[in-house]
């Protein structure tokens, strides 16, 4: 039986796989990585670690092999059983092992376990068909630009210099300028003269303001009181009121149980509930399995972290016989 496939398969979707009496496959998400000493870009990944204390049986891996190779739950739980004492073997005789897919086991000088896992694999579903992939820095060399250099002044030579200097005079007619005096008296006529025209412009510009502001003002009181007397006189009824509104919330449903025993007889299996009830646990039937079997669980979650953690917490209580269901059974 290839247990190790069923091991591989459990990873890519749960973060903690119990090997009975081996230790548990622990998964947590790596973000990418970039190494620049080797110009590599790694994309996000499941980094797996191993941890030999956690022996006890959670019920997914027996489950699973149960589910797929259609076996009882006793007999999945011996093929692992032989899985373990294979393992144990290999590490003895050859110091190490590998699971396929998974890792590869060896001893250190204690005698404890060491697991390398397999980096090749990535167990993130996110990360389907991403691979590594090399990079290498872009070359931005500033590329300089030549600085033209100004012309020099194109200098008169002494011959061009000469011929200005003896050129002939030309006869040009002359023109009467007018005197400072006449000069003065023509600007102050032309000032008065505008400040006439603007002077009267302003007063015709500031009296049509004056005359639209106060014909504004008188509209809009005459559109306030309108508008007042309309309101007062109207009356608000609605003849048919509006339909309620009713929402249903779907319930939240709980797959996951720590499952405390099943019973063949129902009565017995009502027994064991109220049992648990008075221990303070919110026990329950959560229904009958494949071997007709009524199953009693201590508490039922929808997150599967929760099932965990209370799994963990029953059994320090003492149940050690209390194990993990996911999934619904036949009411």
């Amino acid at each position: 039986m290839q247990i190790a496939a069923y091991i591989s398969d459990l990873l890519y979707r749960h973060e903690c796989v119990v090997v009975p009496n081996f230790g548990a496959f622990i998964s947590r998400r790596v973000p990418a990585q970039h190494f620049a000493s080797t110009h590599t870009l790694y994309p996000p990944k499941k980094g797996l670690s191993f941890n030999e204390q956690i022996q006890q049986n959670d019920g997914l891996l027996v489950n699973y092999i149960s589910t797929v190779e259609k076996l009882p739950y006793e007999d999945a739980m011996q093929e692992i059983r032989n899985y373990v004492r294979f393992l144990d073997h290999e590490i003895d005789e050859k110091g190490e092992v590998t699971i396929h897919k998974v890792g590869r086991f060896t001893r250190n000088a204690e005698k404890a376990l060491s697991f390398t896992p397999m980096y090749l694999v990535n167990y993130l579903p996110e990360a389907f068909g991403l691979s590594m992939q090399e990079v290498y820095a872009i070359d931005r060399t500033a590329i300089e630009t030549a600085a033209v250099a100004p012309q020099p002044a194109t200098a008169i030579t002494t011959e061009e210099s000469v011929a200005t200097k003896t050129a002939e005079p030309i006869d040009t007619p002359v023109i009467q300028l007018e005197t400072p005096a006449s000069k003065s008296a023509a600007w102050v006529r032309a000032a008065a003269a505008v400040a006439i025209l603007v002077a009267g412009s302003y007063l015709g510009v500031n009296s049509y303001q004056t005359q639209q502001f106060n014909d504004a003002v008188a509209v809009e009181e005459m559109a306030n009181e309108q508008l007042k007397s309309k309101i007062q006189e109207a009356s608000f009824f609605i003849p048919t009121p509006l339909p309620s509104v009713t929402m249903e919330v779907a319930p939240v449903v709980k797959n996951h149980h720590v499952v405390a025993g099943a019973f063949r007889d129902p009565a017995n299996a009502d027994k064991k509930v109220a049992q648990l009830k008075a221990q303070g646990f919110d026990a329950q039937r959560i229904g009958v399995n494949q071997y007709g079997l009524h199953n009693v669980a201590y508490a039922s979650f929808a997150d599967r972290n929760d099932a965990i953690n209370e799994l963990y917490r029953v059994r320090k209580l003492g149940n050690d016989g209390a194990w993990l269901l996911s999934g619904t059974l036949k009411k």
